[in-house]
């Protein structure tokens, strides 16, 4: 009985990227989330490997090391897995009850996803009905599979956490988006996410995901092109490309190595949209949002912007939340929040949530 009367909280959004941790704690008010407690740590070199975790307890010494400074003590957390290991599709169906569709998801499962169906886990979720069918109704199909969900939540409780909620990166980009910045009803709005090693893309229209996509582009790549020109290590590369050491290689060299990369950043990009268009052509982009610790280098939204023939703008949720300047000072908010976007959709779930 006690349980029907407990108090219902955010939890703790927790993501933990290949490069770094980042954590945050928000609390929901009738306008914008108020923000209570972030902080990022970098996670050591190889912690993940092609994208799957290949070191756990040194994964969870940092986030535990992190929680530790931030004197976090609540234990509750949602977490996300990478586009990579999930699965999304939108699909139509004849309209029916949740207990017809429950009994045709299982017995039909086969014929929508790409995995053997004892290999995922699955869920879905009735969107709306369907535009030109209306005696059919869209439905949203995610399948993530067993292995990652099964890493996240042994990984979280040598952490020390309980891993209340599994989420998937589109939907906690999508979800901080809403809270803060929040969706109109006109044109569709492009999330790009670009992290250390991998990017997510997602398409929304009306706040609802219509096309989401992983795009192998990444901040590491900048730093490796780096490495491979100069002939240095990956730690020198990275502090180069940081600006931490640059004025020690010629800054033509760098501004090539920049340039060319992040064509092909926006080339991948393209290519994604493109196929957006053609099975959503009449979903007009308005805007791309571009968010992720690699979003920060000079330039960046131009070059897309110039490239994509799309307002294109850096996505700051942090920005767009209520927090005191004494305790968070506004200058870091600037610079770590377009890191924070993911973390920020995850924390925004609440304990009552499954």
């Amino acid at each position: 009985m006690a349980a029907l009367f407990s108090k219902v909280e955010n939890l703790v959004g927790l993501d933990i990227g290949s490069h770094s941790v980042k954590i945050i704690q928000v609390r929901a008010g009738d306008d914008k989330p108020k923000l209570l407690n972030l902080g990022l740590a970098p996670l050591p070199k190889d912690s993940f490997v092609e994208g799957r975790v290949a070191k756990p307890e040194l994964i969870s010494a940092t986030v535990q090391q992190l929680a530790n400074h931030l004197k976090i003590k609540q234990r509750s957390v949602a977490v996300s897995i990478s586009g990579y290991d999930v699965m999304i599709k939108r699909i139509e169906l004849p309209t029916m009850s949740e207990e017809e569709l429950d009994t045709r998801m299982h017995a039909e499962l086969g014929q929508y996803i790409p995995y053997n169906v004892d290999e995922v886990d699955v869920d879905y979720q009735v969107l709306d009905i369907a535009k030109d069918r209306p005696n059919f109704m869209e439905v949203l199909l995610v399948a993530a599979k067993k292995e990652s969900v099964s890493d996240y939540n042994n990984l979280l409780k040598l952490s020390g956490f309980d891993p209340y909620v599994i989420d998937v990166d589109f939907f906690a980009l999508s979800n901080s988006f809403e809270a803060t910045y929040g969706f109109q009803d006109d044109d569709s709005i492009a999330l790009l996410d670009i992290g250390a090693n991998k990017s997510v893309m997602n398409i929304a229209a009306k706040g609802a995901p219509v096309f989401t996509r992983g795009i192998s582009i990444g901040g590491n790549q900048i730093t490796e092109a780096i490495r491979d020109y100069f002939k240095i290590s990956f730690e020198e590369a990275e502090s180069v490309k940081l600006g931490e050491s640059s004025e020690n290689y010629p800054a033509s060299d760098l501004e090539e190595i920049f340039v060319s990369t992040v064509r092909g950043w926006v080339s991948e990009c393209g290519r994604a949209i493109t196929f957006y268009y053609n099975n959503y052509p009449d979903n007009k982009i308005g805007m791309v949002y571009l968010s992720g610790g690699s979003c920060r280098i000079p330039g960046l939204d131009k070059v897309f912007q110039e490239n994509l023939e799309l307002p294109v703008e850096i996505y700051n949720p942090i920005s767009q939340t209520l927090y005191d300047p004494k305790q968070f000072d506004p200058a870091y908010i600037d610079y770590i929040g377009p890191q924070m976007a993911i973390a920020l959709g995850l924390a925004l779930r609440k304990t009552k949530e499954k």
